[in-house]
Formats: structure tokens, C-alpha cells, sequence
């Protein structure tokens, strides 16, 4: 037998003799992890105790004074304004409930009522003539008590029998009045018809007042036959000349033209504001008229 052949025989084959391999491997410590992040990341001890500190300590945001100072003022600025709101708000609602209770409830009454008027009377016309008119309206005078106005409404029927308010054209026309075409366009429809005490009385709006003024210096050769009936008894009327006519007065710095006969009013007229045309045969009446158009004008 050869001789390389005797000592591979002579070898060994068990493995008792090897030093067995560790099976725990070593437990990760913190100076481990020193030393490996020393070595690999090339930290210093500083940034690494550092790291450490901030990850045992809570999380908290940084708090910058000049932003909290903001903040406070916006949230007192805030409730300051929603204050005054609230504030501003109940003084109106407060101021609004004293008014509403202080005024006196406003009286919707016809559209051509003009003033406030004490009572209210109606008159309906159909192929009324102008006679049988005078006389209806005139019982109705007779019967207003003396200081207090009464509104007389005039309305017509027609064939339907529907009513409505009588416009200012018609009722010229019912009077057979020669009112200038010029004066008929530059008035509004509506007018009011009444009575102060036993003083009846006309209130026309106008549409222009310049048309009106001049129509009304035409219409003053007729007007006194033509409405004087209305305002007058008739024994005055007999009386008139041809050269009766209308002169200029003053009352209270009020402009207006008067008819009349020893020193007995027949008609007179005037405008208040250049918007309403009020014609009467008294002084007085007049000037209540003026008073209530005054106030009524005041209380819009």
C-alpha cells in the first residue's frame, strides 16, 4: 500500500475536534450602535446623545409671540364688531317699535281724497242732469255741520253698471262748463269735491302748471256762470256785470284771484305749490284748505 494512501486513512473523520459556531448571535447594545454609527454615518457622540434627547422628549410646535399676539387681537377685534351689530341692531329695532307705536295708524281711504276729511258722503250719477245735480249736491252741503269737512265722492254707472270715479272732464261737462281745452289737458283726472261747513270747495292736481295758470285767466270771462251756481246763490249771480272781474289778493303770503260783488265773495282761486289748483267762495275756506294740504304735504 502505498505510503500517501496509509495517511489519508490515518485522517481524522469525525468532527469533534472543530470548534463549534456560535448560534446566539451578540446582543445589540447601545454602545453597539455607538460604534456602528460611528463608523458608518461618522457621527460625533454630541449629535448622537443629541438624537437621542429629542426622541425621548414629547413633540411640542414652537410658539411665536408675535402670532399669538395677532390672534388676540383678531378675536377681540371680532367681538368687538359683532358687539356693536347686536348693539346697533336693538337700538333700531327698538327705535323702529317706538314710531310704529307713537304714529297714528294711516287711513287708506279713496284715491281721490286729497286732505283729511271729518266725514265722507257719496253721490252716484247717471245721465244726471246739471240741475238735478245743483240740487243733490247742494242738500248735501246744507247738511255739513259748521268747522268740520265733508269729502263728497262723485262717481258714475255705466250701461254694465259698473261704478267708478268721476273724472274732472265729465264733470265740467255735467255743469256745462266753457273751460279752455288747454286747461282740460293741463289737469289730472282726479280731483276732490267737498265741502267746509257750508263752503263747497274744488281741489284739481295739475299735470302743468304753466297751462293751468293760463288757462284759468281764459276761463275767468266764464268761470263765475259757469261754477258760480255751484259756490253761490243764484241772486248774486243776477246781479254780476260784464265788468265784473277777477282781481289779485294776498292772504297769509298766499297769491290768489277773487271774484265778488259788494264785498260779498263770489268765487275765488289759487295754487298751492303749482300742483294743486283749489278753487272755493271763501276766504276761510281757503285757508283751512291750505293748512290741511300743508300738513297733509309734511306727514309723506
Amino acid at each position: 500500500m502505498p505510503p500517501e494512501q496509509k495517511l489519508k486513512e490515518v485522517q481524522p473523520t469525525s468532527n469533534i475536534d472543530k470548534e463549534p459556531e456560535p448560534i446566539l448571535k451578540q446582543i445589540r447594545t447601545f454602545q453597539g450602535d455607538v460604534a456602528e454609527a460611528l463608523k458608518k454615518q461618522q457621527e460625533s457622540i454630541v449629535s448622537i446623545q443629541r438624537a437621542e434627547h429629542i426622541k425621548n422628549k414629547p413633540f411640542q410646535i414652537p410658539v411665536d409671540k408675535n402670532s399669538k399676539r395677532i390672534r388676540e387681537s383678531f378675536f377681540l377685534s371680532l367681538g368687538s364688531i359683532i358687539l356693536f351689530v347686536l348693539g346697533t341692531a336693538g337700538a333700531w329695532y327698538g327705535y323702529s317699535e317706538f314710531i310704529r307705536k307713537s304714529t297714528s295708524p294711516i287711513m287708506i281711504g279713496p284715491e281721490n281724497r286729497f286732505i283729511s276729511v271729518n266725514t265722507e258722503r257719496s253721490v252716484e250719477l247717471f245721465n244726471t242732469s246739471r240741475e238735478t245735480f245743483l240740487d243733490t249736491v247742494f242738500n248735501i252741503i246744507e247738511s255739513v255741520p259748521s268747522g268740520e269737512i265733508a269729502h263728497i265722492t262723485l262717481s258714475e254707472k255705466n250701461e254694465e253698471g259698473i261704478s267708478s270715479n268721476l273724472s274732472i272732464e265729465k264733470f265740467l261737462k255735467i255743469l256745462e262748463s266753457r273751460a279752455p281745452s288747454s286747461l282740460i289737458r293741463a289737469i289730472d283726472p282726479l280731483f276732490m269735491f267737498g265741502s267746509f261747513g257750508n263752503s263747497p270747495f274744488l281741489l284739481i292736481k295739475l299735470t302743468s302748471f304753466e297751462n293751468a295758470f293760463a288757462g284759468m285767466l281764459g276761463w275767468e270771462k266764464n268761470l263765475a256762470v259757469d261754477l258760480g251756481p255751484l259756490f253761490t246763490e243764484a241772486t248774486f249771480l243776477k246781479d254780476l256785470s260784464f265788468e265784473s272781474v277777477f282781481t289779485d289778493i294776498t292772504d297769509r303770503n298766499k297769491d290768489a284771484r277773487i271774484l265778488s260783488i259788494e264785498n260779498q265773495t263770489i268765487i275765488l282761486y289759487s295754487f298751492f305749490d303749482n300742483n294743486m289748483l283749489i278753487i272755493t267762495d271763501n276766504i276761510g275756506t281757503l285757508r283751512t284748505l291750505i293748512d290741511r294740504l300743508t300738513r297733509q304735504k309734511l306727514s309723506r
